[in-house]
């Protein structure tokens, strides 16, 4: 049974922005080290963090139809297992995913030059 849909579409170049403005400063609040590293070995590493963090803003709405606040996008950590992407969850993120039942999470990123989407689906 579908418990949560999300959906977010990012430009590419507001994130590279915010990378080029804050650098690691941006990097350390949003994404874990394990994804700083993967991205940042792309060739097109702001498509790669635009991607994660569409996944990111993605799961949070499914998760919180109604609206979150203070989720920390570190609790959230977008990784490839078997050349998929995959949610690994922590502290707030899974203790609500846990209340609400989550039992699969069925994630699809892309990006396509200045654009990058991510679609989630939970299921109980």
């Amino acid at each position: 049974m579908i418990i949560g849909i999300g959906v977010d579409l990012i430009d590419v170049r507001r994130v590279e922005s915010m990378i080029f403005r804050w650098q690691e400063k941006f990097l350390r609040r949003i994404f874990t080290s394990t994804e700083i590293r993967y991205c940042n070995n792309k060739k097109s590493p702001s498509q790669r963090f635009a991607t994660r963090l569409a996944a990111k803003h993605a799961v949070v709405k499914a998760l919180f139809p109604k609206g979150a606040r203070g989720v920390n996008y570190r609790h959230l950590e977008i990784v490839q297992r078997d050349n998929r992407p995959f949610v690994n969850m922590i502290g707030e993120a899974k203790r609500r995913a846990d209340e609400i039942g989550v039992r699969n999470i069925h994630l699809m990123v892309s990006h396509d030059g200045n654009y990058a989407v991510a679609n989630v689906v939970l299921e109980a």
